[in-house]
């Protein structure tokens, strides 16, 4: 025969197990999860099997900045399902002009001590200038000569944007921030 008293102990524990399971589930679908990065676009900032840790609460009350590396749902197509991670180079209204390796904010040069130092390739891209729309980012891979971005895809909506990468968590060498040093006035270009 059972003891009634090992029947709630093993009742509490599976109640315990369940309520524990579904906050982890909520927890890492609403506000904060982990990632695996696949691919080399974001070089040398963050490489191929990198795991970083995402804020996905990051942009409910205030809009992405310029420097934010974020997690993102393409705007393509035929790569619906994916999830993309880029650095937010232009913010709405933000005029923006790329030439060869060096990007122009607002006819400004932005300062990116964080990009990827090999020869630039020239390629012949979609969109190399314009004014980032309201309710949209302009993005692009810290890795330039490898990396399918704004350039390419166009402009990211908003809502498109899944979380904001905060951290790497894995492995554990070398720098794990991610947050961009920019000047005093805090906007990354120069004076």
């Amino acid at each position: 025969m059972i003891n009634k008293n090992k029947i709630n102990i093993f009742t509490d524990c599976l109640k315990i197990i369940f309520i524990t399971l579904v906050t982890t589930i909520l927890i890492e679908k609403y506000i904060i999860g982990i990632t695996l990065v696949k691919g080399g676009s974001m070089l040398n900032t963050i490489n191929n099997n990198d795991r970083l840790l995402i804020n996905k609460l990051s942009y409910i009350y205030k809009k992405p900045s310029r420097g934010d590396i974020i997690i993102f749902k393409p705007p393509l197509k035929n790569r619906k399902g994916e999830l993309f991670i880029k650095r937010v180079i232009a913010v709405e209204g933000d005029e923006f002009k790329i030439v060869g390796n060096h990007v122009y904010i607002n006819d400004e040069l932005l300062i990116e001590e964080y990009i990827s130092d090999e020869k630039y390739i020239e390629r012949d891209y979609n969109i190399l200038q314009g004014i980032v729309p309201k309710g949209y980012v302009f993005v692009l891979g810290d890795n330039r000569n490898n990396s399918n971005d704004s350039r390419t895809f166009g402009f990211v909506p908003i809502k498109n944007i899944v979380g904001k990468a905060v951290t790497k968590i894995w492995p554990i060498k070398g720098d794990t921030t991610l947050a961009v040093e920019y000047p005093r006035d805090g906007d990354g270009i120069t004076d």
